[in-house]
């Protein structure tokens, strides 16, 4: 590879970056999403059979991967807000330069016309565009190596042991019921066929 890249070089890797700081975070949610089922399960089985250990351990587990997977997800909004606002103001600088190229384009034909004015005021405001566009690229590349970093503060909206154990033992009657139910169900169909058997 040179080593001199062009604008558009730059432009493509950082999109590329960008990218694959979007689908690390997708990924990674799915995966905390996966075990939160996981350790749900496995906490509902260790309650049925009172193990109260594993319940315990499981639970603590539940509440930091729900915590991490609510983190993560806030970092992915932040970042994905951000690199709308960048796409935003990219949009702004493509606008700016095709008013530029109209100016000139209508120069030629209305040369009586101060256009030196427009085209110093087109010219400042692609350089107001190409600032911005300047300081979303750090602020994105700030985001992107920071996006793992444990900063959340927001605890109140963590999960604790308490709701854990109250959504766990909800899940257990509703598992216990689901299993009555197809007990019952399955006892009606042996009394009709009892019946059956006898006419």
């Amino acid at each position: 590879m040179g080593l001199f890249k062009s604008k558009q070089q730059r432009q493509l890797e950082r999109d590329m970056a960008i990218q694959n700081v979007l689908d690390l975070h997708k990924r990674r949610i799915r995966d905390l999403n996966k075990h939160e089922r996981g350790y749900c399960e496995k906490a509902i089985r260790a309650k049925r059979q009172g193990d109260k250990a594993n319940y315990q351990k499981l639970s603590r587990l539940l509440v930091q991967t729900m915590n991490e997977r609510r983190r993560i997800e806030s970092a992915l909004l932040t970042f994905e807000a951000l690199v709308q606002t960048k796409e935003r103001i990219e949009g702004y600088g493509q606008f700016a330069k095709g008013l530029q190229t109209a100016t000139k384009s209508i120069s030629s034909v209305f040369k009586n016309i101060d256009l030196t004015k427009t085209v110093t005021d087109l010219n400042m405001a692609m350089g107001q565009a190409k600032q911005m566009d300047r300081a979303m690229t750090m602020v994105l590349d700030r985001v992107s190596d920071t996006a793992f970093e444990p900063d959340y503060e927001a605890d109140e909206e963590n999960v604790g042991i308490e709701q854990i154990d109250a959504m766990i033992s909800e899940r257990a009657e509703m598992a216990e019921g689901q299993v009555d139910g197809k007990i019952d169900d399955m006892l009606g169909e042996i009394e009709k066929q009892l019946k059956k058997e006898k006419e």
